[in-house]
């Protein structure tokens, strides 16, 4: 009935630009709507198939899209052993709307497969051939990506190796008494408050508190900062560097789409991609 009263509205909201002898006609379907009665003529085409209806004297059907008809490749709301057999089991069964549809939510998977069959349209070349295309503009995007890491690699080399030592500059006795005597120079307390880590711990988190709480400060505002650059637009330094990476791989293969190239490229990492 709801679904009734929000037809009716649409079809009065369209009916007042609508010509005097089309209003008419519409206007009395409104009338049969609102009286749950089916109209005497052909049913609206809205573009969807919302529903059917028969002429007067017959038996009205309201049918769901999709649904109007038994589905065969089911079988008792269970897929059939021949419809199992035919789902896709590679980026190149799928259809290209798939294709396309998983490019822009990011799988690189999907857009090799989506520049490879733009290479087959350009060059007019078999699957293989193009595949081996993609290999090659791969290796291209790889050459940079090496370089454009080292801020990366350094920095993961830096926070694993800091998180590693501070454990026995902390907890370590020995390695605690040599970092004061070096680099702190406080006062040494008796031994017997130096007999269980968690004593030297107390001891040592006099100068290692500063420390630790600078460095997650800084990392805490260097995450804020970063947070907004991406809201005023800014890119932060890996999404320019994948934005160099494309224009260039661009400017190398300018002969095919560039969104296609500019996804393949933006989709490369240095480790796991592997080309496929």
């Amino acid at each position: 009935m709801i679904g009734f009263q929000r037809l009716s509205y649409a079809i009065s909201k369209s009916y007042r630009s609508q010509p005097r002898h089309t209003a008419a006609l519409i206007n009395a379907s409104v009338s049969s709507v609102d009286r749950q009665e089916p109209p005497q003529h052909q049913s609206f085409n809205f573009g969807t198939k919302w529903f059917s209806s028969q002429v007067a004297g017959k038996k009205k059907e309201f049918v769901a899209d999709g649904y109007h008809s038994r589905d065969t490749r089911f079988d008792d709301s269970k897929p059939t052993i021949e419809y199992a057999k035919a789902m896709p089991t590679d980026y190149c069964a799928m259809r290209h709307e798939q294709i396309l549809q998983l490019c822009v939510e990011g799988d690189f998977g999907a857009r090799r497969e989506a520049l490879t069959r733009n290479i087959m349209g350009v060059d007019s070349i078999e699957y293989d051939e193009a595949d081996a295309k993609v290999t090659e503009m791969w290796k291209f995007n790889q050459k940079s990506m090496h370089i454009h890491h080292i801020p990366y690699q350094i920095g993961l080399g830096a926070a694993v190796t800091g998180g590693a030592v501070s454990f026995p500059l902390i907890f370590e006795k020995n390695t605690v008494l040599a970092f004061n005597d070096k680099m702190v120079t406080t006062d040494v307390p008796c031994p017997a408050d130096l007999e269980t880590y968690l004593e030297v711990a107390m001891w040592s988190w006099n100068w290692m508190e500063p420390i630790c709480g600078q460095v997650s400060f800084v990392l805490l505002v260097l995450q804020f900062a970063r947070s907004q650059m991406v809201n005023m637009g800014i890119k932060p330094f890996g999404n320019k560097m994948k934005s160099i990476r494309s224009q260039k791989l661009n400017s190398e293969y300018p002969q095919y789409n560039s969104l296609f190239v500019r996804w393949f490229s933006e989709g490369d990492t240095l480790y796991g991609s592997g080309g496929k």
